[in-house]
């Protein structure tokens, strides 16, 4: 049976000779067994790094290597001991897996992981809990499988989740989404759901995944995580919800205090568009010197400073 722990994640070197023949094994197992049918498919790419993430998971536990032939099913990866069907979910990137990251404001925002709603709501595709991983890649130049010997990629080994979880309590959001990454924002090109890594269920060994069977799966079907938004969205949501008469400083008071967020939070837009508006609000007769000067305390015009 499994014990319950915050979620930290476990770094695995896919480096050296060792590291490289995982990679090959990946790269050779994609070259052979391309996925091309269903909407919004993982690219190539992504598939690649799935089948290492899967290939890896399988070495540490001791199972029999990846196999087309002997798959069981579209919608899981391997069976644990337990029975319990597994999906092993990859994200790559340039960068380490951190659990918070931090903006231009210096105000921590937590990492999230990204389902595809298509799978989550495909009844045909049988899973019960998904491991959530992190593969660490060089330059996008240069991270194409299987890589070279002297390159280093990490696996991080995040955490587990039941998929009704998910379903429950992931935030889905339709194409075109606005979603911040760092210091900058992008949209979201597919459809998307959120799910934060703080929600997952910790993995203090990788073997500990072994112990996993249905009751544990049940109990996180029932467990009720915290929000799947940044607190600094969840705060802008809060302004936003304000300035709409929907809540009031009681609850913006609350939230910040749960968040332990006393910074004042960028805004999404511009302050040189905010600014802009507060200007013309005073020519047109409808503000005065004084909403601007405590704008300026509040927010920071950005002047161009070349390129």
């Amino acid at each position: 049976m499994y014990q319950y722990s915050k979620p930290k994640p476990i770094p695995i070197k896919l480096i050296d000779s060792a590291g490289f023949d995982l990679r090959q094994k990946a790269f050779q197992f994609v070259s052979a067994n391309p996925n091309t049918t269903g909407a919004e498919r993982g690219s190539e790419e992504q598939q690649g790094f799935g089948a290492l993430a899967e290939i890896v998971v399988r070495k540490y536990l001791g199972m029999p290597e990846i196999n087309p032939s002997n798959r069981p099913s579209l919608g899981y990866d391997f069976l644990l001991p337990t029975g319990i069907k597994v999906d092993v979910k990859c994200r790559g990137g340039t960068l380490p897996f951190k659990e918070e990251y931090l903006s231009n404001d210096d105000i921590p925002r937590e990492a999230k992981h990204n389902f595809w709603p298509r799978q989550m709501n495909d009844d045909r595709l049988d899973v019960d809990i998904y491991l959530m991983t992190h593969l660490k890649t060089p330059s996008k130049k240069t991270r194409k499988l299987p890589g070279t010997k002297r390159q280093k990629w990490i696996l991080y080994i995040c955490g587990w989740v039941s998929k009704e979880r998910v379903k429950r309590e992931g935030v889905y959001l339709p194409r075109g989404s606005l979603t911040e990454q760092g210091k900058t924002w992008f949209t979201y090109q597919k459809h998307d759901i959120e799910f934060y890594n703080k929600n997952l269920n910790g993995l203090q060994s990788l073997d500990e995944l072994l112990k996993i069977d249905q009751s544990d799966v049940n109990a996180d079907i029932a467990r009720k995580g915290d929000l799947n938004l940044t607190s600094v969205d969840a705060i802008r949501i809060t302004y936003d919800l304000i300035g709409r008469g929907i809540l009031n400083n009681k609850h913006l008071e609350y939230i910040k205090k749960k968040a332990n967020i006393t910074n004042e939070i960028k805004p999404i837009l511009s302050s040189n568009q905010y600014f802009h508006l507060l200007e013309w609000f005073k020519e047109e007769g409808l503000i005065t010197d004084k909403e601007l000067e405590r704008a300026a305390q509040i927010l920071k015009k950005e002047p161009y400073t070349g390129i």
